[in-house]
């Protein structure tokens, strides 16, 4: 495994965990608007609420060291419209919505573990919130194995 030695591993690290976070914001607003199971709708609602939570705490360590924060590309966002829209077209059904969440919540824990492998060496501050971050997704992946 090869880590990569920069100058700027918690701006990286942190940069990773915001986009990260505000993309599933955008996918819980998404797949919210479509759930019609009360229980389903309250844990994507509580996941969206960890989402915020956790990309306003990765902003304020960020602000704290003197960073900022970069938008995740609008090429990104347009694609993660199309392709919600385009995926519950014909099928809304629990089990349907809580399989995407599960595949993107999936992609967004393996985007940030292969970040944190590459950037061993980011501070115990960006790091912390970075596993508790993965320990929150991984958690969402369990709970909604029981809408499949």
């Amino acid at each position: 495994m090869e880590t990569k030695k920069t100058e700027n591993a918690d701006e990286e690290l942190l940069g990773e965990l915001s986009r990260t976070a505000a993309m599933g914001v955008e996918a819980m607003e998404l797949v919210i608007s479509k759930a019609e199971d009360s229980a389903l709708r309250g844990k994507l609602e509580r996941q969206e609420q960890s989402y915020r939570k956790l990309a306003d705490r990765a902003r304020n360590l960020m602000e704290k060291k003197g960073l900022r924060p970069e938008p995740g590309p609008a090429l990104q966002k347009a694609m993660l419209w199309g392709s919600v829209q385009m995926s519950t077209l014909t099928n809304t059904s629990s089990s349907h919505l809580a399989e995407l969440t599960i595949n993107g919540t999936t992609m967004g824990i393996v985007s940030l573990t292969k970040c944190m492998h590459d950037l061993a060496h980011a501070d115990g501050q960006a790091r912390a919130l970075a596993e508790e971050f993965l320990s929150a997704q991984q958690q969402t992946v369990e709970e909604l194995k029981a809408f499949l």
